[in-house]
């Protein structure tokens, strides 16, 4: 055997193939990005929560929805629902056929194109009424979409400020 041939193949050797890098410890970018994602992931859930845990009162009106059995019930069921989000002082003067107007005022736009007269008349009338009512279907319907689609833009500070104050007077 001739080793002194520079072409010879018994002159190779075998290609050697360095360890696989470990994956621990991670670079520091790694570190970065996990803690970002993990805040991400805590700031989600708690806003999640906090949605769910304010839309607490929206469950539990469309709960008593379901028991509700005739016009004056199902309007003083939006009243109590919309006394979450708006003033006592500003729904004390939602009466006859302001309350239906107030109602559909803060539904927004895409939801429906109008109030139906039968829905407008059962809430306006609702309280002077007696429990012999035409169809509640309807007006039941408006009720949920309300409950569940209503702005709850303005919290319900001012009767809290206005008591806070009486007391201190």
């Amino acid at each position: 055997m001739n080793t002194s041939d520079p072409t010879s193949l018994d002159r190779l050797n075998d290609i050697v193939v360095p360890a696989p890098v470990s994956w621990w410890p991670l670079a520091p970018g790694w570190y970065v990005l996990l803690a970002g994602l993990l805040a991400a992931i805590t700031w989600l859930v708690w806003k999640n929560w906090r949605t769910w845990k304010s839309n607490a009162y929206r469950r539990e009106a469309i709960h008593e929805l379901e028991s509700a059995n005739t016009a004056g019930a199902i309007s003083g069921l939006l009243r109590r629902t919309a006394l979450k989000t708006h003033s006592r002082s500003e729904l004390a003067q939602m009466t006859g056929d302001r309350w239906p107007e107030w109602l559909f005022q803060q539904l927004p736009h895409e939801s429906t194109s109008t109030i139906s007269p039968i829905v407008r008349e059962q809430l306006a009338t609702a309280a002077y009424r007696d429990t012999d009512t035409p169809s509640l279907d309807e007006l039941r319907a408006f009720a949920a979409v309300w409950i569940t689609q209503h702005s709850s833009a303005s919290p319900n500070s001012a009767d809290a400020n206005a008591t806070s104050q009486e007391r201190s007077c």
